[in-house]
């Protein structure tokens, strides 16, 4: 059996031994490029049509929808491929569940809504949701929103969410009682308007599975018996709360299988617990632990320079990557004068691997009052013009990574000044822009007319006369009157009959949509929504930015026509649910002929033929708030670690001798990361003007 799955499915011999390991506790290290994701894929594929498991009873467990969609589109090809694995047919009708720790705590909740105080069609606020709803309860509770930020409040409720930590318990031993108190209220308060608002936030997506399962032993029990094969991939990631959730889901059978990288643990500014794997042996004496150290994407000088990283950081388990791969160039370094300079020598160096040939070179016309960017790069640099970018053919494959977001800002003027296509990946989001995010609001209304947040978003978008009086009186009345809140009655009580004509009107609409008839699909409820509200006519009022508003609104059509074979109930509840959990890596587009610039937090899990870390210096990566916590500093070399590893074949290390942080240009100091690898190992890269 083992000889076939090697012959036919190209696994080397430690891929192998995890995906055939005998059932019970499994632990797969897998480092950097190791092909944990195949040994995942197959190890269900084995249970499936090796071991006669039924698919219904595994559940895989990623960190993003991208991985857990590449995931779903894997193993539908193998098991319906009678040709693969020993000819074995084997009909399916079903996939295995399969999904984010997220997604598979938004399932288990849609099924048993009415245990946490909801219903079925309950919405997923995002931080600005929370943060508008916090808002109004620090004014409910005269706190001062301009001192207590709302934003505070949503990262300490969410810290303790993560770590399973209610209300009456919150207390942070680094504050004072007086402030404990304030959080407790607020959070207190908090809770109570997500259950009126028949909402959920991403905290509540497992903390709240995690409290069923400890006070309902017969609902711990269903899930324990529907998922009796459970395997977790970057289980480094894991917090306290998803830690505790699959250890429940697993305590009965103890069919666990975790892939993980604890050198790959970057985190816990999360919460997430490196701990977690770490202590997977003590959790499961009798477990098996599997090290997959063979490396299939980065070539030997990569992985070299990469160990020497790899060693400052210290518990961890011991593992060496090594590549059968030959060749390979050395990573180069540079040191440049400044930030401008940094990013010049970025855009040099792309322009030069696009082997271009002649180029032409441009040039800017010096405005009147201020300096243009090309004098800016040639001060700073004393570089030579760039010349535009020609040849555009594979700027996928490759990324710009550094620690923090400012950084991104010297890059894109120099791309821009090059004519270099790019795309930033954790910038304004395109389910974070106003236009977009006033649809959705809508839309949420149309399932869940209990939402006040988004209510108060649109009630008076386009302008309806509605003022804040006035929807205080209806909050009031909705919060009365929880009873009248349905799609087939949205009158809300007598005390609105006096309101404006306007408010009717907008109630209308809502109630008009929600009895669109059921062949109906997601687009025909957002022509009709659009028409209804005359949002098409409030934006294109005659500005560019208003068509380009407009142009936005069109793509989500785009978007939401995947779900147009639907019911538009399900299709709706479906295209909600996956715009709420979708994270800025799933938004990239990797088949766009554009570099891709992005944090190194938001590279893990990606490959790029060429990779530049900028900004190795002291302060910046390390960054300035991990220098005095050990700990801390451990994960930041363990980020460095991430960034290199996603190179493949070239990779450049670059640091600036002096940056320009808020206002003031200061000196900077290479960073101990680039210290601790030998000379011998890299190539200086010395421009030649």
């Amino acid at each position: 059996m083992k000889q076939e799955f090697t012959h036919e499915l190209g696994l080397n011999p430690e891929q192998l031994k995890a995906v055939t390991a005998p059932l019970g506790p499994v632990l797969i290290l897998a480092g950097a490029g190791s092909g944990k994701t195949r040994a995942l894929t197959m190890r269900i594929v084995y249970l499936i049509k090796k071991l006669k498991i039924d698919p219904m009873n595994i559940l895989a467990v990623t960190f993003t929808n991208k991985a857990a969609g590449e995931m779903k589109g894997r193993i539908s090809k193998l098991l319906s491929n009678p040709g693969k694995i020993s000819n074995i047919k084997y009909q399916i009708s079903n996939l295995p569940a399969m999904g984010t720790f997220h997604s598979i705590g938004a399932k288990i909740l849609r099924a048993e809504a009415r245990l946490i105080g909801r219903t079925p069609n309950f919405v997923i606020y995002d931080d600005e949701d929370s943060e508008n709803l916090i808002k109004e309860i620090l004014l409910r509770e005269r706190i001062d929103p301009t001192k207590f930020k709302p934003s505070l409040f949503g990262s300490l409720i969410d810290r303790a969410k993560n770590n399973l930590i209610e209300p009456r318990d919150y207390n942070d031993n680094n504050s004072d009682d007086r402030f404990n108190s304030m959080v407790r209220t607020v959070y207190a308060a908090y809770e109570q308007s997500l259950v009126q608002n028949n909402a959920v936030d991403f905290g509540d997506l497992i903390m709240l599975p995690v409290k069923l399962f400890r006070e309902k032993s017969q609902i711990l029990s269903k899930y324990q018996n529907l998922w009796k094969y459970i395997l977790v991939d970057e289980y480094q990631d894991t917090n306290h709360a998803q830690y505790i959730l699959t250890k429940l889901l697993a305590s009965r059978y103890k069919n666990i299988f975790v892939v993980g990288d604890d050198a790959q643990a970057i985190y816990g500014f999360r919460g997430a617990d490196l701990q977690n794997i770490l202590d997977f042996e003590d959790d499961y004496p009798e477990a098996q632990v599997v090290r997959l150290e063979q490396n299939y994407r980065s070539t030997k000088p990569i992985l070299s320079v990469a160990e020497k990283v790899i060693e400052l950081s210290v518990h961890q388990h011991k593992k060496r990557l090594w590549t059968e791969a030959k060749g390979g160039v050395a990573p180069v370094v540079y040191t440049a004068e400044d930030e401008m300079a940094e990013a010049w020598f970025v855009g040099r160096k792309i322009i030069d691997l696009q082997d271009t040939g002649s180029l032409e070179e441009f040039s800017y016309e010096l405005e009147d009052q201020d300096e243009s960017i090309l004098s800016r790069i040639m001060r700073h640099s004393q570089a030579r013009v760039l010349p535009k970018l020609k040849n555009k053919k594979g700027l996928n494959n490759i990324a710009v990574l550094y620690r923090t977001h400012f950084q991104s800002r010297a890059l894109e003027e120099v791309l821009i000044s090059a004519a270099i296509p790019y795309q930033i990946v954790g910038g304004l989001k395109f389910y974070e822009r106003k236009e977009i995010k006033d649809i959705l609001s809508y839309l949420r209304l149309i399932i869940n007319p209990r939402d006040l947040v988004s209510l108060k978003r649109v009630i008076n978008v386009p302008p309806r006369g509605i003022g804040p009086a006035t929807f205080g009186l209806i909050k009031d009345a909705m919060l009365n009157s929880i009873q009248h809140l349905n799609n087939k009655d949205p009158e809300l009580n007598s005390g609105l009959r006096n309101l404006k004509p306007q408010v009717e009107n907008f109630f209308k609409i809502l109630q008009t949509l929600s009895n669109l008839p059921e062949e109906a699909n997601i687009l025909d409820v957002l022509r009709n929504l659009l028409k209804l509200t005359g949002y098409e006519n409030y934006l294109k009022d005659g500005s560019d930015e208003g068509e380009s508003r407009w142009e936005n609104v069109q793509e989500l059509f785009n978007v939401a026509a995947v779900f147009q074979n639907l019911t538009w109930k399900e299709g709706l509840s479906r295209f909600l649910e996956e715009i709420a959990l979708m994270t800025g890596v799933d938004e990239l587009d990797s088949q766009a002929e554009k570099v891709t610039l992005m944090t190194l937090h938001q590279a893990k899990g990606l490959e790029f033929d060429t990779v530049f870390l900028i900004g190795l210096e002291e302060g910046l990566l390390p960054h300035a708030r991990s220098i005095l916590d050990p700990r801390q500093i451990a994960e930041e070399i363990r980020l460095a670690y991430v960034g290199i590893t996603r190179a493949k074949k070239h990779l450049y290390l670059v640091h600036a001798q002096s940056r320009r942080q808020f206002g003031l240009r200061n000196l900077s100091v290479p960073s101990r990361i680039l210290k601790a690898i030998p000379e011998e190992l890299l190539e200086r890269y010395e421009p030649e003007f």
